[in-house]
């Protein structure tokens, strides 16, 4: 064996590895065609999907406030055919339209002042009085570990000798 034949051993197998290496390459490079074409239609119907999407929240966005609207109306209406009703009783029982006006003023005066209290006590829980009486406490605390620790790790001083 001299160098030729070295030579063309190492040709030799370098042509049975690149016949090998041929269609190997040619089956990443089509499995990498297909998954670039399969992103794109998953990015297409991504696209289309948050578009329909986006519709769909803007037609929503417009029948919820409609809604609302709506359901104040429907309150309001439901709520003056009540105290219609309500006084309308209230003049059958007393015999007089002045007296059941008054008795509908009251009703509505205590029933303001009810849900007037009811908001402010919901204020006053929303603030979490509570809350943050304990987290000043744990903030105190945090400080007094954190000066223990500043004391207890501070070098100890020295008395300076004349």
């Amino acid at each position: 064996m001299g160098v030729d034949t070295e030579d063309h051993a190492g040709e030799s197998s370098a042509r049975s590895g690149g016949t090998e290496a041929g269609p190997a390459f040619g089956a990443v490079f089509s499995a990498g065609a297909d998954l670039m074409q399969a992103l794109r239609r998953v990015a297409t119907a991504l696209t289309a999907l948050i578009v329909s999407e986006a519709r769909v929240v803007r037609a929503s966005v417009a029948v919820v406030f409609l809604g609302s609207v709506a359901l104040v109306a429907f309150s309001v209406s439901l709520w003056a055919c009540v105290v219609a009703l309500i006084g309308w009783a209230f003049m059958k029982a007393t015999g007089s339209i002045g007296l059941a006006l008054g008795l509908l003023v009251v009703l509505h005066l205590i029933l303001v002042s009810g849900i007037w209290i009811g908001i402010k006590r919901a204020i006053g829980h929303a603030s979490f009085p509570a809350t943050r009486v304990e987290l000043h406490a744990l903030v105190n605390e945090l400080r007094g570990h954190v000066a223990r620790f500043q004391h207890a790790s501070a070098p100890p001083e020295r008395e300076k000798t004349p």
